[in-house]
């Protein structure tokens, strides 16, 4: 047996961060088959938006960085509809995608930061095997300001563009739907101007995607794709090489198998090398025992091929079991080799070849063989380390096993006429339902996991009311539903629920906590995050470590802590001074859209709520409310004195003062009426005062 070199490794979840010179990031939108929304949350975004609370040993400090983070921003992910309905964070959108006899199988993530767009085509879920376990393989295209491939994001983007059409109710334009559809509109702004790199050159990368019919356009077939490109590069592939966990049973095997030889050369010998998993082999056993159809094996013969059959690896290095879930398809011709790697198995489903097709992502990369070029060796050195079959007529072909994570999946199918549940918070709570009356069940049921009453809606109820597409059910509780379950026969699954506004979700229970100091001073802050955990430990002191005990001078005896400086008026108002114009400062800095700026301005730890604090620190004065009172005027002072800075691709200028001119207007009035019941004991001059700042700051 032969082998090859081991691939590149590296872990998948560094992805996800921020190259050197990113930026602050704009958003996210992902795309999934299993799912597993503890990794999105707690791993996945945490590293995007550069969150550095543990969610484990910081629970308080992540909880709070990644609510005031994710605000500004979006997050999205796109998922099998059998797979969506799963417990998840409102803050970002989970969104369910229905392929008639396929599945929403690709594994393509857009991640936007103001100077730098990432494409990750991958094949692994977002699943803990997927980003831990599995050998999986992943590739990544960035574009910057001053050289990017904007072509390959101008095809992920429509990639993306067609998934949000087979989102259940998509028609309508409910919410998610239309955050994940503007996000994709605003990377499409923000990369407009950015400087494309020249198509050409020593290797070549496109994406390649497997569609189903979509409205009038026809299904996309990534095999079919893949082949072109490589006609267009230097004329057919002569040979291939296939590697993949999953395969059809022997009549898809045979179909797939047929196109890809038909796809070949002619006139030439065509070489095919399949590599397929092998069964762990029991004590005594000398036959190969392989996961595949037979018919790889035979079918070649008929179009002039020669076959060579490859087992993949099943463990690492140290004997750990580590299941294969790559993808990879190698075209080699005497002028390039292409390597396509991504979400599509060596199926009918994943190459788009016959009637019914999965939604798969794969990118391409084409490198030209050129004398004493390197990049055909690069591009080939992704292949897995494969020990080849001496007698692969010999072994035992055991047809396609399902045993792999994701085709291991027992989810029930929601019946299709539950489009959407989207939760509406604030003021006038409710979940929204939106219906398909024709493809619903005789009899169902809504319910809601975690809350009482549990029920939310009827078949029964629903009939009474004549049966609207939409239905609106009241919720009491200030807190939303933790999910959905649909009921119905002896079935159930669950349905995904997404907000109408992130911004009206209420607040977190321990920012109850926060003072207005502490909320100024994380608000102020060169380094948030720093400035949140220090908060999130004085909440939760460790019980190993006493400060008083441990310290040299006790307390109680320490002669300088009747006159600690630090407590004087002076030094107090010197000290919120400098607090306040740091504020100011990144008030001013670039925003990179509308929803970052009202999350700036209203958000959990904002402006209004920093507001809100310094009033009540106002009316709790007891007898000190000149210095609380002043300390009012000179945050709205400050507000008053912000001058935005702009930069190129960021809100305009025109666009920040209208809101934040409008903002501040509200905010000064809302503020005044809160405090002129209590301005009796002030004196006249600091009543004029305080008169003058508010007027200046509503006009």
């Amino acid at each position: 047996m032969s082998k090859r070199k081991k691939p590149t490794s590296g872990a998948m979840l560094d992805l996800w961060r921020p190259p050197s010179g990113a930026g602050d990031p704009l958003g996210c939108l992902a795309t999934t088959y299993t799912f597993a929304p503890g990794l999105f949350d707690e791993q996945c975004l945490a590293r995007f938006l550069e969150i550095e609370s543990e969610p484990n040993r910081e629970d308080l400090a992540f909880l709070l960085e990644r609510e005031s983070r994710l605000g500004g921003v979006y997050a999205g992910v796109l998922v099998d509809y059998t797979q969506a309905g799963v417990e998840h964070s409102l803050r970002w959108d989970v969104l369910p995608v229905r392929i008639r006899f396929g599945k929403q199988h690709a594994k393509i993530s857009v991640l936007s930061w103001t100077r730098c767009t990432r494409i990750i085509v991958a094949s692994a879920n977002l699943t803990e095997p997927g980003y831990r376990t599995n050998f999986e393989v992943a590739g990544t295209v960035d574009l910057r300001p001053e050289a990017g491939d904007t072509a390959v994001l101008a095809q992920a983007i429509d990639f993306l563009r067609n998934l949000l059409t087979l989102v259940p109710g998509a028609a309508s334009s409910p919410p998610a739907v239309r955050r994940a559809t503007e996000f994709l509109a605003n990377v499409e702004n923000h990369t407009r101007d950015w400087k494309s790199v020249r198509r050409g050159g020593a290797i070549r990368q496109q994406l390649v995607v497997t569609l189903p019919p979509i409205g009038k356009n026809d299904s996309r077939s990534s095999l079919e794709q893949a082949v072109q490109a490589c006609r267009e590069r230097g004329g057919s592939p002569h040979e291939a090489w296939a590697a993949s966990p999953f395969f059809d049973g022997d009549d898809g095997a045979t179909r797939v198998t047929a196109t890809l030889c038909e796809k070949m050369a002619r006139r030439t010998t065509r070489s095919l090398t399949f590599c397929v998993p092998a069964v762990q082999a029991e004590a005594g056993d000398a036959v190969p025992r392989l996961a595949a159809p037979k018919s790889l094996l035979s079918t070649p013969s008929s179009y002039q091929g020669s076959v060579r059959i490859g087992t993949l690896p099943n463990s690492d290095g140290d004997k750990n079991r580590r299941p294969w879930h790559a993808k990879l398809l190698l075209l080699r011709a005497d002028q390039y080799s292409a390597m396509m790697i991504g979400s599509s198995n060596f199926t009918c489903a994943g190459m788009g070849v016959g009637n019914h097709c999965n939604a798969e992502a794969n990118l391409l990369s084409i490198a030209d063989r050129v004398e004493y070029g390197r990049e055909v060796g690069m591009l080939e050195s992704v292949w897995p380390q494969v020990a080849f079959l001496e007698d692969p007529e010999g072994a035992e072909w055991l047809g396609p096993q399902l045993d792999h994570e994701e085709e291991q999946t027992t989810a029930i199918s929601l019946p299709a006429g539950f489009l959407s549940a989207t939760y509406s918070a604030g003021e006038s709570r409710r979940v929204e339902l939106r219906l398909d009356a024709g493809e619903l069940p005789d009899d169902w049921k809504v319910l809601a996991c975690g809350r009482k009453p549990p029920e939310l809606f009827s078949a029964t109820a629903w009939r009474d009311d004549g049966q609207p597409p939409v239905i609106e059910c009241a919720w009491e509780s200030v807190l939303p539903p933790e999910k959905l379950l649909v009921c119905w026969g002896d079935s159930e699954a669950f349905l995904p629920l997404n907000v109408q506004d992130g911004q009206k979700l209420p607040p977190p229970d321990q920012l109850d906590k926060m003072s207005a100091d502490d909320m100024l001073l994380i608000l102020a802050a060169t380094d948030p995050s720093a400035a949140f955990r220090a908060w999130a430990k004085q909440q939760q002191p460790s019980d190993l470590f006493d400060t008083d005990l441990d310290s040299a001078t006790p307390i109680d005896l320490d002669p300088l802590r009747r006159y600690d400086l630090q407590t004087t008026f002076l030094h107090r108002i010197r000290r919120r001074a400098r607090v306040l114009a740091q504020l100011r400062c990144n008030l001013e800095r670039p925003v990179w859209g509308r929803q970052a700026l009202e999350w700036r301005l209203r958000g959990l730890v904002g402006i209004e709520p920093l507001a809100q604090r310094l009033v009540n620190e106002f009316k709790d004065a007891n007898g000190n409310g000149d210095e609380a009172l002043l300390t009012l005027a000179d945050f709205l002072i400050v507000l008053r004195e912000v001058k935005y800075q702009v930069e190129d691709n960021a809100l305009p200028k025109s666009d920040f003062d209208k809101v934040f001119r409008s903002f501040l207007g509200e905010l000064a009035g809302m503020i005044n009426q809160q405090v002129e019941g209590c301005l009796d004991g002030a004196s006249p001059d600091l009543k004029g005062f305080w008169a003058r700042v508010v007027e200046q700051c509503r006009t």
